[in-house]
């Protein structure tokens, strides 16, 4: 079976591995011309689903959770999970404190401890 998948986005491009996987020809195309056109170059295919507890409800950071462990199958030895690192700087602080209240097992580190 041939079958067209339009966007080469993470979204396509997952669509199209999935495909290929089943035993399907997948023809991947594309209306933009540069990665940086498409929302996935922006959010696509977030490997740190943590980090969207600050703003969201607990279901996406399972989802993503769930998405992650998807790329750790479908690219075996490419993806490698060693937690989250959050940046910000001084001024975003009271964030900083929001995100530690909604999320689980962090700890503050600083730039010895980045470094190291």
């Amino acid at each position: 079976m041939r079958v067209l998948v339009r966007g080469a986005g993470v979204a396509g491009l997952t669509t199209a591995h999935e495909l290929a996987a089943r035993g399907a020809e997948a023809v991947v195309v594309d209306r933009r011309s540069s990665a940086a056109e498409s929302a996935s170059w922006f959010a696509g295919g977030m490997l740190a689903p943590f980090c969207e507890r600050e703003s969201a409800e607990e279901t996406v950071v399972t989802l993503g959770r769930q998405a992650a462990g998807w790329w750790e199958r479908a690219l075996p030895g490419s993806v490698q999970a060693n937690g989250t690192l959050v940046v910000a700087p001084s001024r975003d602080t009271a964030e900083l404190r929001r995100f530690a209240a909604r999320t689980r097992g962090h700890a503050r580190i600083g730039a010895d401890e980045i470094a190291g």
